[in-house]
């Protein structure tokens, strides 16, 4: 197992042009690579369990963007942000401990099939480095 890895997340709220919306909740996995990134219903830091549809990679630049999405496809609004330590990345297994800005460091252990995900608040543990909000 490879050691935790220091990085970032972001919870986007991306408004369609239907007038429907969803959550892109995106994890820096550093090293320059694209973001991963899953859609859900969910507000992220608001519960203790969601699902989430794992869509492909996303670019780097939506750790920061706010606004209109090329081609059309609707605009999107931070509504979380904060500090991340991945600690398992895998096809269909995924732990990351985030601390949304003003929310204590929580740990989300996630499995997924063929794009559907499904994710859980678990005990973050006791003695484990945390990173300065």
């Amino acid at each position: 197992m490879t050691p935790p890895r220091e990085t970032t997340t972001v919870l986007l709220r991306h408004g369609l042009p239907d007038g429907s919306w969803h959550h892109d909740w995106m994890i820096d996995p550093g090293d320059d690579r694209p973001l991963i990134t899953f859609r859900t219903n969910a507000m992220v830091p608001e519960v203790d369990r969601f699902e989430a549809e794992r869509l492909g990679d996303h670019r780097r630049v939506y750790l920061s963007y706010e606004g209109p999405v090329s081609g059309g496809r609707g605009e999107v609004r931070r509504v979380a942000a904060g500090p991340a330590r991945l600690i398992e990345v895998a096809a269909r297994s995924l732990i990351v401990d985030v601390a949304f800005a003003g929310r204590p460091w929580v740990r989300w252990e996630g499995v997924g099939s063929e794009g559907a995900w499904v994710f859980h608040r678990s005990r973050f543990p006791s003695g484990d480095f945390r990173l300065e909000v």
